[in-house]
């Protein structure tokens, strides 16, 4: 009898996990579970069978675009620097009549420089034209006085000065030419104070300036009084403006009275070398000290003298003549035994006469002269003096 052998067959899989068909390709097996998870393996959902969860908003999809409402912004408040009372004020005194010049705003960097150096402020002092819209602040004042317009500098000066005592101040700066300058020195005068002019560098510290035509700088602690020069420094260009209050004072604008007290005769004789218009000079060729200076009086002169005669002692330091003393814009230069070094012709180069008196007919001061007398000084002097009408002794 013939048996039937049955094979047995595996088990089913579960229901849930899907069957695999070795026969497929495997890339479209891929393929297919892409499209029915996704391919963060994650199966995909209908955004149109979701449970009503929804985000606030209006995000949708990710090909939807969001709205996001403007929001207004908030008053933007004022950028100035306000300061109190009680810091140290620098003043600055402007007598322009043009509205804001180059030299005014150099003024007022120069003091907004200072006053931050400090911690201060700055007073601005104006006189002239009067624009009531002017924004003081805008140009680095922190507090502004506007003075009516005078002539009288005696009368600004006293306002000035009326100022400086309101506000305490540490410095007043003016500007160096024209009527400022003569401000400046007379409240130099009012306030006992001796002034610094035309600084060309500054600091809360110290000051320096410029003697002997430009050449010499000279350096010194910054005083009360000072003049600036034009053109030495920067305009203030914050870009926060300060308050520029204005405050108003009251002024006395009364004039002291002035009694004529005559004419009063001055001598040149000791006058500063610097603004001497003539100028009597000695070199080594001069023995007879007596007849040198009768002469210079009977001549109406100033009197100076080489590096040689200073260095011996007969006359003082500041009355040298040169390169190491004082550069001369004399209108007549007057030379009694100067044989003429390169350093004295460079301080005598601006003067618009020179006469020279040597026994040396080849001397550099002769030849650099106008006119010259070749003859012994101690001669020539006694005679000039007689011819002037100097004193019969001479």
């Amino acid at each position: 009898m013939m048996r039937i052998r049955r094979q047995r067959r595996a088990p089913s899989a579960p229901a849930t996990v899907p069957r695999i068909d070795p026969r497929r390709h495997e890339a479209d097996q891929e393929a297919e579970a892409v499209e029915k998870f996704g391919a963060s393996g994650l199966p995909r959902r209908d955004p149109h069978k979701s449970n009503g969860h929804r985000l606030r908003g209006e995000l949708r999809t990710a090909r939807s675009t969001t709205r996001i409402e403007p929001i207004e912004p908030l008053p933007a408040a004022p950028q100035w620097i306000a300061l109190a009372d009680d810091v140290s004020w620098i003043v600055v005194v402007s007598l322009s009549e043009e509205p804001w010049p180059d030299a005014e705003r150099e003024l007022l960097g120069a003091a907004r420089k200072v006053a931050d150096e400090i911690g201060g402020g700055v007073v601005m002092v104006r006189v002239g034209v009067q624009d009531p819209a002017a924004d003081f602040g805008q140009i680095g004042a922190d507090r502004a006085i506007l003075l009516p317009l005078t002539t009288d500098p005696d009368v600004l000066a006293r306002h000035v000065v009326a100022v400086m005592e309101r506000f305490k101040g540490r410095h007043v700066f003016f500007g160096e030419g024209g009527a400022d300058a003569d401000v400046a020195r007379r409240t130099a005068i009012l306030l006992g104070e001796r002034p610094a002019t035309s600084l060309h560098l500054l600091s809360a510290e110290r000051a320096t300036l410029q003697e002997a035509g430009g050449r010499t700088e000279v350096s010194r602690p910054l005083p009360r009084v000072a003049t600036l020069a034009q053109g030495r420094f920067e305009a203030h260009e914050g870009s926060i403006a300060r308050e520029g209050r204005r405050i108003d004072l009251k002024f006395d604008e009364t004039t002291p009275g002035v009694r004529d007290l005559g004419i009063v005769t001055s001598s040149q004789f000791d006058a500063p070398l610097g603004e001497a218009r003539f100028i009597v000079s000695a070199g080594d060729g001069v023995t007879n000290w007596d007849a040198f200076r009768g002469v210079t009086e009977a001549l109406g002169g100033t009197i100076a003298g080489s590096r040689q005669v200073v260095d011996a002692g007969h006359l003082p330091r500041h009355r040298q003549v040169g390169a190491s003393g004082t550069l001369v814009e004399a209108r007549c230069y007057l030379a009694f035994g100067i044989s003429g070094a390169p350093q004295h012709l460079q301080g005598v180069q601006r003067c618009r006469y020179v006469i020279a008196i040597n026994t040396d007919l080849h001397a550099a001061m002769v030849k650099r002269a106008d006119l010259a007398i070749i003859a012994d000084a101690q001669q020539v002097m006694p005679a000039l003096a007689r011819l002037a009408g100097g004193p019969a002794n001479v």
